[in-house]
């Protein structure tokens, strides 16, 4: 069975009924969870491209990626404010360039996940800011 994509985890997540549930999903799910809502809400991840949808084309629904966002969350450091070498040096264009590739090799629902994490709206009702603190104090204590 294939990994389920970023973006049907949240869904799932936004599907509950209370916040006690979707506090114990988000738990569940775990350190990709946190890292998905950190760069979305935290105060420190300050994005270095330009707000809205860039023009990029989206893979085919059905192209077998569900799994391939997991793997590029690491590299999303290259996309905010930093003090690291690969950072600083990163001209905008380039910069720019490379988030496209990014999402045109994910699934396309997580495409639409990462350009709401960009612009700081996730595509889910009731997962929010409040919530992500709720179900993460000790990596949110300093948001």
């Amino acid at each position: 069975m294939a990994k389920k994509s970023m973006y049907e985890l949240f869904k799932e997540v936004e599907k509950l009924e209370t916040r006690k549930e979707k506090i114990a999903k988000l738990q569940e799910i775990g350190h990709p969870a946190i890292i998905v809502l950190a760069y979305t809400y935290s105060p420190l991840a300050k994005w270095l491209l330009p707000e809205g949808t860039p023009p990029y084309k989206p893979l085919v629904e059905g192209s077998d990626v569900e799994g391939q966002f997991y793997a590029e969350l690491r590299r999303l450091y290259l996309f905010v404010q930093g003090d690291q070498p690969a950072q600083r040096n990163l001209k905008q264009t380039r910069r720019e360039q490379l988030f496209i590739g990014l999402l045109e090799s994910i699934d396309p629902k997580d495409a639409k996940l990462l350009i709401g994490m960009k612009d700081g709206k996730l595509p889910f009702k009731g997962i929010t800011k409040k919530l992500t603190m709720e179900a993460f104090p000790e990596q949110t204590k300093d948001w």
